[in-house]
């Protein structure tokens, strides 16, 4: 039987260990800041990369956004910033941040996604829009804030080419929601009867084909479609030069290689499960 010193010194033990463990997996936290289209795709990822790194102890905290209003909390946090990556939907504000910030950057944009446009009607307001966007407009739908985030710029392109020739939004029957996680939300909930949202809410790739959500319809617009072209949505990330601790820095390289297939595919498994390709 233990004596009540030995008890003591155990118990001591046993919290001394336990301190160390809860300070280790303190320190291997990195934060992720994610354009809002790519925010499911990021959890799976991050769920299989714990999966492959199974008892490292390496953790995450993830804020989802439009990819304007990351990039501005970069901008204001500067070297003690919110994040230590950024996942952009496009190139263009990475590219800003190397640019004109350079000293807030850790090296240069990479790619790792390349998203598609779908026009979606959801299962309650459902409108089959299956043959793409009517002409001429009688019914309200939404898009994302063009001025913050590049699937909204995207479709802003698609509606200004002909027959629709819009050029000003939010006007007439098209509206906006901050990002293009609550443009989907809101056309799931019927509150539109249909919206351009990201490919990757609708759509997941398995077993050899394309499965969408059943009871609903969608179009997909090509940015290489002369009728209706709009910029490919090339999504790039890039480093945040914040103080990290060794833990958090061989993390963050680790997630890094992960989310673009060095070492292992595991990472751009998930993405083109989510309907991306690959860049």
């Amino acid at each position: 039987m233990f004596s009540s010193k030995m008890k003591k010194l155990i118990f001591g033990a046993s919290i001394a260990l336990q301190a160390m463990c809860s300070s280790a997996y303190a320190a291997a936290n990195i934060k992720i800041g994610v354009a809002a289209n790519f925010s499911n795709t990021l959890n799976a990822i991050i769920s299989s990369f714990q999966n492959y790194y199974n008892g490292s102890g390496y953790t995450f905290t993830v804020t989802v956004d439009s990819t304007t209003n990351l990039k501005n909390a970069i901008i204001a946090g500067g070297t003690t910033g919110p994040y230590d990556l950024f996942l952009s939907a496009d190139f263009a504000a990475p590219q800003a941040l190397y640019t004109s910030y350079n000293s807030f950057v850790v090296g240069s944009p990479f790619p790792y996604a390349i998203g598609s446009l779908e026009l979606y009607s959801g299962p309650v307001n459902t409108v089959n829009i299956s043959a793409g966007l009517p002409s001429p407009l009688t019914t309200d739908f939404v898009i994302a804030d063009p001025t913050k985030a590049p699937y909204g710029l995207a479709a802003s392109q698609v509606l200004a080419s002909s027959p629709w020739n819009i050029t000003t939004i939010p006007s007439g029957h098209v509206f906006t929601r901050p990002n293009i996680n609550s443009t989907y939300s809101a056309v799931q909930a019927g509150t539109y009867a249909y919206g351009f949202v990201a490919k990757s809410a609708i759509c997941q790739y398995t077993g050899g084909s394309e499965h969408y959500i059943s009871g609903t319809y969608h179009h997909e617009y090509l940015y290489n479609d002369a009728s209706h072209p709009y910029n490919q949505i090339k999504q790039y990330g890039i480093e945040i030069a914040l103080t990290r601790t060794t833990d958090q820095n061989t993390e963050l390289t680790n997630f890094v290689n992960f989310l673009t297939g060095v070492g292992t595919s595991l990472g751009t498994a998930k993405i083109q499960q989510y309907c991306y390709i690959l860049p």
